[in-house]
């Protein structure tokens, strides 16, 4: 580092994307920090679903078997979608890898203290919490570091030859940067909540499953002791929605679970849901000299398809990949161009991501527009035959794209 670096990167964002890379890059031998706005991981309704290729790369670090092990989550090996004619597997996952094919429904605390653990054995690394952006830091026309405030409201700053922005959809380090977004067209937002789960009388599903009506669907995952469910609303009528209550939720999910009927009576108040305002945002560019967007914080991706946090994971390798020996080497201009490198790798594949969901939003949109509670045409076309599900399956976990992980940085011989 130069006599007046603090790191040799800062990530600001302690999510999937943020402590992946950390503890890429600290298992590197790179001097990282990173800032968490919150006191802890504990958070609701997050990106839950490590797809088939994610839990490759784990294993290919060493940690999936002791994950899955280690922290209670379900296995999911299919997508399916429900009208009250009949089911539709969409993607089926059992062909997707040798070891996992399944998306383990894992909650997205459990995962994120693991990875910090992780990343925390490493000499290396630091986590500091409470630890709240408020301001880039600049020379020039550089980004040279973040000014943050902790618990107690003091201000601090840091220095380091790179800044990560790894802030999530919202990313504050995205707007004080000044980088465009773009914002692609979706057709509803999702109402969570949640209900207790009985495995041992609950009937079995995969998982995954979309249960639609006319003009409305609910979202399921299984959790192991829960429900995780959610509601779809028309984009934009979350105010409508508070005026209806609680009654056409109620009413929907007893019509495709009717087993639930007792706990969702719990569901008294538009309170108890949490909006998610399902967006679909495109950054145009992802750098400037002396920072780095990943994950949320360079592409919202809708929850279509769970790959999110998939695709936040796979930006986080591909930039450790590329930034690793320019960090460890010193070399600001080498950074730079690993930056753009990232960009150039990772940014056609979300951008294809979002295009695909975006075209799927906007069919599903008009079906339901239209009173037809079935999947879109060419998403029924996979349901025909188990191989065409298989396939689907294989291809949405090739979708992402996740790259292998640097032998150099397996071997720590950066640092």
């Amino acid at each position: 580092m130069g006599a007046t670096d603090d790191a040799d990167c800062v990530i600001v964002g302690g999510g999937p994307a943020g402590a992946m890379l950390g503890y890429l890059l600290a298992r590197a031998g790179c001097a990282v920090i990173v800032l968490e706005s919150h006191a802890d991981f504990a958070r609701r309704f997050r990106g839950d679903t490590l797809g088939p290729a994610t839990l490759d790369l784990l294993d290919e670090l060493g940690l999936a078997r002791r994950l899955l092990a280690d922290t209670p989550h379900t296995r999911a090996t299919a997508f399916c979608w429900h009208t009250a004619e009949r089911d539709y597997v969409l993607s089926d996952f059992r062909d997707a890898s040798a070891d996992y094919g399944f998306f383990a429904l894992l909650p997205q605390p459990e995962f994120l203290t693991f990875l910090i653990g992780e990343a925390a054995a490493r000499p290396s690394f630091q986590v500091r919490m409470n630890a709240r952006v408020n301001r880039l830091l600049h020379t020039g026309d550089r980004v040279t570091g973040v000014a943050y405030t902790d618990r107690t409201g003091r201000e601090h700053e840091l220095r380091a030859r790179l800044v990560v922005a790894a802030d999530g959809r919202s990313s504050k380090i995205r707007r004080l940067s000044g980088l465009a977004t773009t914002e692609l067209g979706v057709g509803s937002d999702l109402l969570w909540f949640d209900v207790p789960r009985d495995p041992a009388t609950d009937p079995p599903r995969s998982g995954l499953d979309l249960y639609a009506l006319p003009g409305r669907y609910v979202v399921a995952l299984n959790q192991g002791q829960r429900w995780q469910l959610g509601y779809g609303i028309a984009a934009g009528s979350f105010a409508q929605a508070r005026q209806d209550g609680v009654a056409p939720i109620r009413e929907a999910v007893d019509r495709h679970m009717p087993w639930l009927r007792q706990r969702m009576a719990a569901l008294t108040d538009v309170n108890q849901l949490t909006l998610l305002d399902v967006r679909i945002t495109q950054v145009a560019s992802w750098t400037v000299p002396g920072l780095l967007l990943i994950g949320d914080a360079a592409h919202v991706i809708s929850p279509v398809g769970g790959n999110g946090i998939n695709h936040a994971l796979a930006d986080a390798v591909q930039a450790a990949n590329l930034l690793a020996g320019p960090l460890a080497r010193g070399s600001r201009a080498d950074v730079d161009a690993a930056c753009l490198a990232v960009q150039h790798a990772r940014k056609p594949i979300t951008d294809a991501a979002q295009q695909e969901q975006s075209r799927i939003e906007a069919r599903s949109r008009r079906a339901l527009q239209c009173g037809d509670p079935r999947p879109p045409g060419v998403l029924r076309l996979l349901s025909r035959s188990p191989w065409l599900a298989r396939w689907a399956g294989r291809r949405a976990n090739r979708a992402v794209r996740t790259p292998h992980v640097s032998p150099d940085i397996l071997a720590g011989k950066l640092g």
